[in-house]
């Protein structure tokens, strides 16, 4: 069994679940896009929505049978959590706000738990490391799904649209960390996170201002390909 001090970032078993992780990102929807009709496609829907939310409930379920359950860090509140739910609606309803929060949120924040874990939260050993990546990699696979095999975009202005959503947001989870309290810390806002990100420097609230600012250039990157890609799609259109 493996344990937060043994899990190495880029190590050998963090390379392969990367390894699996990326090349279902590629495999699963290139099969969707090219091989399944309309009906297999939808029952593929069907079991990203149902693993999506059975792994989160069952590891809910687990917590709380063993009474380590804590409301101020496993609420679905973190944006990855937040971000796994909008997902899983988009993939439900094609809700088209969902989608670019789930892709604005989804692909920066979950992308980057996948790469750069933080080991120190895994204290269920193996069951972490495997809770951890199972549920990061499906925000980021329920999106590419989104793009690649359901054609979803994200409108023009979307991304001031997210930015202003997430500015919104950070207030209202600053409230809901001050009435749990008990060191409740979603989206870090109460305490810095372990991390040594040259954004993240100085003590409460200085660091919140280079976290938000870092949250400005990821959202910037992550729109950079899909702007890449309605560009290409507009111009063949009008050449038609």
């Amino acid at each position: 069994m493996n344990s937060a001090l043994d899990f190495e970032t880029f190590g050998h078993l963090h390379s392969i679940i990367l390894l699996v992780t990326f090349g279902t990102f590629f495999f699963l929807p290139w099969v969707g896009k090219n091989f399944l009709n309309d009906k297999y496609r939808s029952y593929v829907v069907y079991f990203l929505i149902a693993i999506s939310l059975a792994q989160d409930l069952l590891y809910d379920m687990y917590q709380l049978s063993i009474n380590d359950f804590d409301p101020g860090d496993d609420l679905p509140l973190h944006i990855c959590g937040l971000s796994l739910y909008l997902s899983t609606y988009a993939l439900w309803k094609k809700d088209q706000l969902a989608f670019e929060l789930a892709y604005f949120w989804g692909v920066t924040a979950a992308f980057n738990a996948l790469l750069t874990p933080d080991p120190t939260r895994f204290a269920y050993g193996d069951l972490d490391i495997f809770s951890h990546f199972l549920s990061h990699g499906l925000v980021v696979l329920n999106v590419i799904w989104l793009v690649w095999v359901q054609n979803m975009r994200c409108r023009r202005g979307s991304f001031f649209k997210t930015l202003g959503i997430s500015t919104i947001a950070m207030a209202g989870i600053g409230a809901i960390n001050h009435m749990i309290g008990n060191g409740a810390n979603y989206w870090f806002l109460s305490q810095k996170p372990v991390t040594e990100s040259p954004f993240v420097q100085g003590e409460w609230p200085i660091y919140i201002l280079g976290v938000y600012i870092a949250g400005v250039i990821f959202f910037a990157v992550a729109y950079l390909p899909m702007m890449l890609v309605m560009k290409i799609e507009n111009k063949r259109g009008s050449s038609n």
